[in-house]
């Protein structure tokens, strides 16, 4: 198995952040704090509804509000909930399949294109004989690029179907 360098993962997330950014996802999360008694019973202590950046940089804040429910209730079984949503779409989990398939189908076709530059460039610099035209491979990869676009607008489409549908369904 080939060794993977971390610039590539690095590069990726770049391109996932790329895609989400085009897309303009809104990342929330939800956060509960609950407790059960003796009886199965589920009590919610305490709810928050938080942009992810908040979340990320403010950890201490919900530790401490569940530790003080700790305390507060020590025979309780006291557990902290995340749920991790885009506000455009609210908690509706139909949608977040769909949205991460099209983020990551973005993400390959940005990912090929650059490979797509990258190549070009080399053989231009490196290739006194290279033809753009004639050269297999980089029609091989244009042809893959083309039907990763098609993917695109494909999951692109159902999205807004999807949309549309559970807007008729609120109706």
């Amino acid at each position: 198995m080939a060794q993977e360098r971390i610039d590539d993962f690095i590069q990726l997330a770049k391109d996932y952040a790329k895609a989400e950014k085009e897309l303009e996802v809104q990342h929330w999360v939800f956060i509960s704090i609950e407790r059960t008694d003796g009886r199965c019973n589920y009590e919610r202590l305490f709810s928050y509804d938080l942009p992810r950046e908040v979340y990320e940089r403010r950890r201490w804040v919900i530790e401490w509000r569940k530790s003080r429910f700790v305390c507060k209730y020590p025979k309780g079984n006291v557990r902290c909930y995340t749920s991790y949503y885009d506000k455009r779409f609210g908690m509706d989990a139909r949608l977040n399949e769909d949205l991460r398939r099209l983020i990551s189908a973005k993400a390959q076709v940005t990912k090929v294109r650059r490979k797509i530059d990258e190549y070009v460039a080399y053989n231009r610099a490196h290739n006194l004989f290279f033809d753009e035209s004639a050269d297999t491979d980089l029609r091989k990869a244009r042809e893959k690029l083309l039907s990763k676009m098609l993917a695109v607008q494909a999951a692109e489409e159902r999205m807004k179907l999807k949309i549309k549908q559970m807007k008729e369904e609120k109706i």
